[in-house]
């Protein structure tokens, strides 16, 4: 007897389609904070499918013929039609409430010469970029004391440390609650070299890098959307790899310096108008005549790499 197929693997790639197809057209919706904190619902569902299927076998061995559908599978389909509707009829975040937590931290140099910066953001919305008369400050709204964001900084001889990092409880399922704000804007100063590693879980990454020292960037996303952007005069080349999981990412890059990007994009595309292309690997017309050139390993993942000429 020839083996049934399982219908969940194609239904699978077609809702995750459609939330790719809907959040490209609209760049303002993040349904991702949804699904990754809702997606324990699928092991659940499939669980209780599996077990329906045993007590059903029990009853009904060796008289039922086999059904068109497992319960695993009926149980599996009906969470993702839930999923899906909770994620397509998501409101956006409102602005900040009376009652919302509010924290605020500045960090001034301290003789440091160097900088290594880890910014680690389970789930929420990050609004990171230069132009801070500090080494850094932070204004983060935040809906739960337990999300009240953590900062450390400390100089070893000429190198500074910052690590900011969001409390791994806040990482946890909140069933029931509809009002989870986790809103960080972050700003780094512009007169110090800076290594920069930022790693978001679920939501929306804006990354306005313009002006900062960079010598190294390392980004990692999860779900949602990422948009970092590189414009400007950068005075010393670097190297950097950004990771996405599912979702968009954009990557704004400069026209007066060299650019290599190396781009995989996984189950998603690559998009690069204006960039000269050979295999995996794009440059913009300054490359090879520049003195500097930024050097990017992008990996798209389950979604779309677009690479676009900073305004």
């Amino acid at each position: 007897m020839p083996r049934r197929r399982s219908y969940i693997g194609p239904l699978v790639l077609i809702g995750l389609g459609l939330l790719l197809l809907y959040s490209s057209l609209r760049s303002n919706w993040a349904p991702w904070q949804v699904i990754w904190r809702y997606w324990p619902v699928l092991l659940i569902a499939w669980g209780l499918g599996k077990l329906w299927d045993y007590l059903r076998g029990r009853e009904s061995a060796g008289t039922a013929s086999p059904a068109r559908f497992s319960g695993g599978e009926v149980g599996i389909l009906i969470a993702l039609i839930v999923l899906l509707g909770l994620a397509f009829t998501r409101k956006s975040s409102p602005p900040p409430a009376h009652g919302d937590y509010h924290f605020m931290r500045t960090v001034d140099l301290q003789g440091a010469k160097s900088v290594r910066a880890d910014v680690v953001l389970g789930a929420g919305e990050l609004d990171l970029s230069g132009g801070a008369n500090h080494l850094f400050t932070a204004d983060c709204y935040y809906s739960r004391p337990s999300q009240k964001p953590i900062v450390r900084y400390r100089v070893t001889g000429a190198d500074g440390s910052l690590d900011i990092h969001q409390p791994r409880e806040t990482d946890h399922i909140h069933f029931g609650d509809d009002h989870n704000r986790n809103d960080w804007t972050l700003r780094f100063g512009n007169q110090v070299p800076l290594d920069l590693a930022i790693k978001m879980g679920a939501g929306t990454g804006r990354l306005r890098l313009s002006g900062l020292q960079l010598t190294h960037l390392r980004i990692e996303a999860g779900v949602g959307t990422l948009d970092v952007n590189l414009g400007g005069d950068w005075k010393q080349s670097f190297d950097g790899r950004i990771a996405g999981g599912v979702g968009t990412v954009t990557l704004q890059l400069p026209t007066n310096v060299g650019v290599r990007v190396h781009a995989t994009g996984g189950l998603g595309s690559v998009s690069a108008p204006g960039f000269q292309r050979e295999g995996n690997v794009y440059v913009n017309s300054a490359y090879g005549k520049s003195p500097v050139t930024l050097s990017l390993d992008i990996n798209g993942g389950i979604g779309t790499i677009r690479l676009e000429p900073a305004n």
